[in-house]
């Protein structure tokens, strides 16, 4: 009876394992069989939001399941990444994110409650698409020598806007900053159309955005471009010119857009999922959508955008150490 005793729990780990074991495909088999949430934490209106909107329409067609677009802004993109890394990694919960979270955030906040790369690994990078750096139309500035011109004879007042410390606007401004040497201020907002109101309205100077959100506004005469912050020129504003031709050699900061999963999700699915996005980035209709937003669509499946944010993430390290993250 002993022996019998004594061997039971082992007999219950066992089949306890085995049946973890089995759950996981069963579950991919049957995967997706309800809506399947993304969320974008950052504001409604974005690039963020637009993009996945666009690509989320053509992914609910091709899994036969409709696909929901949540909007939970705040802390750089914390507050919506962290949801979903305590989310049940079933497959019915993604993200839509970029550098905030993954390749920037963890240089800034130091409290995080999940690690970005290990608790929302990649499922695939959809697009990518430069900054635009614009001022309110009203201002007396029409290059980026104008502006710089403006912060050194009003140190202190010159200010920008963006949608939160660690977005990809809010490092570009910071890297002008650092470049230039300039002695300007951060208005931080909690949603980027709310960062460009800001400046609509002229309570901020400056702000560096993502094309696709800033163009309505250019083009209508209310915001001016002054310059694109990627290393070449914009199809969609090929008049405006790049930071580096003002003089600032090597300035590139884009903004990218990646689909994340929450630690443990099955590997089929995260495959799967990879390869619809693929696919539907090959799109002839996809790609003309997606140059009309500024945004170029470039696949990496999820060791490559591993690799690329191993890449990307330290050459931040240097210009955030002195930051100072706002409490989550």
């Amino acid at each position: 009876m002993m022996a019998m005793t004594r061997g039971w729990p082992l007999l219950l780990v066992s089949f306890t394992l085995g049946a973890t074991a089995a759950i996981a495909p069963a579950l991919a088999d049957e995967w997706p069989s309800r809506p399947i949430q993304i969320v974008v934490p950052f504001g409604a209106g974005g690039a963020a939001d637009i993009i996945t909107r666009l690509v989320g329409d053509k992914l609910a067609t091709a899994l036969g399941q409709p696909v929901v677009v949540e909007d939970r802004p705040g802390a750089g993109g914390n507050i919506g990444a962290a949801a979903v890394a305590h989310a049940n990694p079933d497959g019915y919960t993604l993200l839509m994110s970029g550098s905030p979270t993954h390749s920037v955030g963890p240089y800034l906040y130091k409290d995080l409650n999940y690690d970005p790369m290990r608790d929302v690994p990649p499922v695939a990078m959809l697009a990518v698409a430069p900054n635009l750096l614009v001022v309110n139309s009203s201002l007396p500035v029409h290059s980026v020598a104008d502006l710089v011109a403006l912060a050194r004879a009003k140190p202190h007042s010159v200010t920008y806007s963006s949608a939160g410390i660690g977005t990809s606007g809010y490092l570009a401004a910071e890297l002008l900053k650092a470049s230039a040497d300039l002695d300007t201020s951060h208005v931080p907002y909690k949603s980027g159309p709310e960062a460009v109101t800001g400046v609509l309205s002229g309570n901020v100077t400056f702000m560096f955005f993502t094309v696709p959100a800033l163009l309505p506004q250019v083009e209508a005469g209310q915001l001016r471009a002054l310059a694109i912050a990627s290393a070449e020129r914009s199809l969609l504003v090929p008049n405006v010119p790049t930071i580096a031709e003002a003089g600032y050699p090597d300035f590139d900061v884009i903004a990218w857009y990646a689909l994340f999963t929450p630690r443990g999700t099955p590997a089929p699915i995260v495959a799967r999922l990879s390869a619809e996005v693929q696919k539907i980035l090959e799109r002839s209709d996809v790609r003309t959508e997606m140059g009309k937003l500024g945004a170029e669509p470039h696949y990496l499946s999820p060791q490559g955008l591993t690799d690329y944010v191993a890449l990307e993430s330290p050459k931040w390290g240097p210009l955030l150490k002195n930051i100072k993250a706002p409490e989550n």
